[in-house]
């Protein structure tokens, strides 16, 4: 899986960068306001800061039997051709978290 971006814990959420061939943000997570929604996200993804912050995604906590909590995380933009479907792991005992992607498996009948 490649490492497309890291993130440090905040106060709010967390705070961090994704880097791609043609993405370079500075990108931070900040917790959603809880709704009644049942598979609301428990974070929103931002690029930006105060009256410039725009949502780009969002991240839901997960639990893996080995890889125990983490995020599944959505990147949406209308310049991508489609989102960018990523996890983000702790990266052993350190305070660093690494989002990683995989390109997903191709359907049956496609290219």
């Amino acid at each position: 899986m490649p490492q497309i971006g890291e993130f440090t814990r905040t106060k709010s959420g967390f705070a961090g960068f994704v880097r791609t061939l043609t993405l370079d943000l500075e990108v931070s997570l900040s917790k959603a306001e809880a709704t009644e929604a049942e598979n609301g996200p428990d974070y929103r993804l931002f690029h930006g800061d105060g009256d410039l912050a725009r949502e780009i995604g969002a991240a839901w906590a997960r639990t893996g039997e080995k890889a125990g909590e983490y995020f599944s995380v959505l990147i949406d933009d209308p310049m991508l051709a489609q989102p960018i479907r990523a996890n983000l792991f702790r990266n052993g005992e350190s305070s660093v978290w690494s989002l990683q992607w995989t390109r997903p498996p191709k359907r049956n009948g496609t290219a």
